[in-house]
């Protein structure tokens, strides 16, 4: 079984198409035509059904997708195995919040700079939707997110943890020092919110709706970094995040969580990856070094 007709067998499954498969990997159409008909043979299945122009997996190739990868992947980690002065080179292609970039990235950049010195980061900071379309795209590696449960059978999910969404403030404010405060106190205070585009922002409208509240913020935007730096600054301030991304902070004394009794909110950090990636030592690197600081009480 020749490892060329396993990439071309997952590039046709990830395209949907012999012709753009054969495009992607500079080969004429019927040289992919050829490489799955003799992988069909050794399996002793069709993996493909063929009518007319239209090319459609049958189940067989669907329950071999992850056989495939599998091998790919194991077949490219023993070629950098046997050389071990071999230096991996490439990119890697991580895509994530905002939020999580300023929470994390600080760690795991240099993390996986001092394992895969020659090996380039390119991180793309985006909506959740977007990055999960950018993902289905082959455009991302992997993604780091927030967001509510990923339970697309489409992705492969190596980490997951729950994270609580807070309101959080300057650790002079007094109400950081409060043991509880009710949603409705905090109605007339000065809000910086992200846009309303963003989860955790519509987590907390929907916790206001449903109370019959409303909070208008004086400041929205599209990130958080701005955000933080005006609650460093001033103890009025007050915004929401997800608890995560403000550990550290949290744990300097530079700033605080309020603790409202009656508004519960939590998303989940989760790691994830299309089902026919194949991965790389240096994608497996990087989803290995990601795992590690995201496990971390800080």
């Amino acid at each position: 079984m020749e490892i060329r007709n396993l990439v071309t067998f997952l590039k046709v499954t990830e395209l949907n198409s012999f012709s753009k498969a054969a495009e992607a990997l500079d080969y004429s159409q019927s040289a992919v035509t050829v490489q799955i008909q003799q992988l069909e043979r050794e399996l002793g299945v069709r993996l493909f059904d063929r009518i007319g122009k239209n090319v459609s997996i049958t189940q067989y190739g669907k329950n071999f997708i992850s056989y495939a990868r599998d091998i790919v992947s194991a077949v490219a980690r023993a070629q950098v195995f046997a050389s071990e002065e071999t230096e991996l080179t490439g990119m890697v292609q991580v895509g994530t919040l905002n939020s999580l970039m300023t929470a994390s990235f600080s760690d795991i950049v240099p993390a996986f700079r001092q394992r895969f010195p020659h090996v380039m980061m390119r991180l793309h900071a985006d909506m959740v939707a977007s990055l999960k379309d950018k993902l289905l795209k082959n455009e991302l590696d992997l993604i780091y997110t927030l967001d509510s449960q990923v339970l697309d059978p489409q992705f492969v999910k190596v980490f997951e943890a729950e994270e609580e969404v807070v309101v959080v403030t300057n650790r002079d404010n007094p109400l950081a020092a409060r043991e509880s405060v009710r949603l409705a106190e905090l109605v007339d205070h000065p809000f910086i919110l992200m846009n309303r585009t963003n989860a955790y922002r519509d987590l907390f409208d929907t916790e206001l709706a449903r109370q019959g509240l409303e909070i208008r913020p004086f400041l929205e935007l599209e990130d958080d970094v701005l955000a933080l730096r005006l609650l460093y600054e001033n103890p009025a301030y007050m915004t929401v995040l997800p608890l995560y991304t403000v550990k550290k902070s949290i744990h300097e004394k530079s700033l605080a969580a309020v603790r409202v009794e009656d508004c519960k909110m939590s998303q989940f950090r989760q790691v994830i990856y299309h089902k026919n990636k194949v991965l790389t030592p240096q994608i497996q690197g990087m989803l290995d070094t990601i795992v590690e600081v995201a496990k971390r009480p800080f």
